[in-house]
């Protein structure tokens, strides 16, 4: 009988051995995924209270709200700007916020509509070269990128380079 025990004893070492061994490959595993996993791409940007995100990929910090419109920490309230393309490009805000270009505006896709919210047509400040009378913008929701007549009435989300 005692053999039987001392058998029984062994195999139950044995295998806490292999369970807490192959609890520890898992622990390691999770840690170096969870250690892989890259920062959002979007940052509130400190002291901000929440206003301004920085873009982790191109450096570019952006008011998180369109123009008008202020942070409340869960979206945005007030009624966005809304007016021409002569107007637009001369809107600045502290820190050194303006009108972005076409291809700054571009590299925001995907939109993260959490950290970004509005989707509207955003003037940018690149003007047409071919029709000095149009001025590019972009379709916040999908992307999609217009000449417009500079007259017409679009929103604005202001931007800056990193601080």
């Amino acid at each position: 009988m005692k053999k039987k025990q001392v058998q029984a004893k062994g195999c139950l070492k044995k295998n806490l051995v292999i369970f807490l061994g192959v609890m520890m490959v898992f622990c390691v595993a999770g840690a170096v995924q969870a250690a892989q996993q890259p920062p959002p791409r979007f940052q509130e940007v400190e002291g901000s209270k929440g206003s301004i995100v920085r873009d982790s990929t191109t450096g570019l910090e952006w008011q998180r709200c369109p123009h008008g419109q202020s942070w409340t920490g869960s979206g945005c309230s007030g009624e966005a700007w809304k007016g021409s393309w002569e107007d637009a490009v001369r809107l600045t805000a502290p820190g050194g916020f303006r009108l972005p270009t076409i291809s700054e505006l571009r590299t925001l896709a995907p939109y993260d509509h959490k950290a970004l919210p509005g989707d509207y047509w955003f003037w940018s400040s690149s003007a047409s070269a071919d029709f000095t009378h149009l001025a590019w913008c972009l379709l916040f929701n999908n992307g999609f990128v217009s000449a417009d007549s500079k007259k017409a009435s679009q929103r604005v989300r202001l931007v800056r380079s990193g601080q």
